[in-house]
């Protein structure tokens, strides 16, 4: 009976372990700040995201996608800009991140 208890016990842990891993959409942090800019523009092939920093201090971002790999980070100083472009037929654009 011990055994079938921590049989138990070690699959009720594994499950709710399981059920606790962050998704990639959720190891990213939170929404990036309302000073950092982004514009999302559909295109033919799947859309872009214009990121520019009207931050005092220099930001690091990430775009998020939803069925798709999320951007890489990207740093930006005050007054910077730049575009992620996704291309695909899955991905949609979920939020802006900082990271």
């Amino acid at each position: 009976m011990n055994i079938r208890r921590a049989l138990a016990v070690g699959a009720a842990t594994a499950a709710l372990a399981g059920g606790f891993a962050a998704s990639p959409a959720q190891a990213a942090g939170g929404t990036a700040p309302a000073c950092v800019i982004r514009s999302v523009s559909g295109t033919i092939e799947g859309f872009s995201v214009y990121l520019e920093n009207t931050c005092r201090n220099t930001m690091r971002v990430q775009v998020i996608v939803s069925l798709a790999p999320d951007s890489r980070c990207y740093t930006l100083a005050p007054g910077d800009w730049d575009v992620y472009t996704y291309e695909g037929i899955t991905g949609n654009y979920d939020r802006t991140a900082v990271c």
